[in-house]
């Protein structure tokens, strides 16, 4: 089973609400992560993608982005989002996506320190979202954006998966 088969496993045992959304795991290459889900299971009353959901895809990306980070740092730890505003730029009309980076494609040297000394580190997070086949390089526009921030607090050594 690959690294992202099994943390794809444990987003759906320990975040039940992946598995309804039908959130699926598709890359990871060290500085991005990227993740889609259908519209069927995540549409409003006007067979749009429902707000809700779309935050939670985006959110898991985010959150999923630090979990596969700290892996391959050889660390875990508790990771949580402390804040994040979302802005839905256009309808969610088909299946979608979304793809968050990490800031200048690397974990922040601050990060790393903080997490080295204390233990703890929080790390402020963008993720796209967009409508159509998921790709790594998006050509259009988002058609949602979301801005958090994560804690992760008790970091040890020890790999995740």
């Amino acid at each position: 089973m690959t690294q992202l088969a099994r943390f794809q496993k444990r987003i759906h045992e320990s975040i039940p609400l992946t598995r309804a959304l039908g959130l699926e795991v598709l890359s990871y290459d060290g500085h991005a992560l990227l993740v889609s889900a259908p519209l069927e299971p995540n549409h409003n009353h006007q067979g749009t993608g429902f707000g809700g959901s779309v935050y939670s895809v985006a959110v898991t990306a985010a959150w999923g982005l630090v979990e596969l980070a700290l892996a391959d740092m050889g660390l875990r730890g508790n990771v949580m989002v402390q804040s994040g505003n979302m802005e839905y730029l256009m309808p969610v009309d088909g299946d979608f996506y979304a793809l968050c980076r990490l800031p200048a494609g690397e974990i922040p040297d601050r990060f790393r320190k903080s997490l080295a000394r204390h233990g703890k580190a929080r790390i402020a997070l963008h993720t796209d979202v967009y409508c159509g086949e998921p790709t790594t390089d998006p050509k259009g526009s988002p058609v949602a954006t979301f801005q958090g921030r994560f804690v992760v607090q008790d970091a040890s050594s020890c790999p995740i998966f």
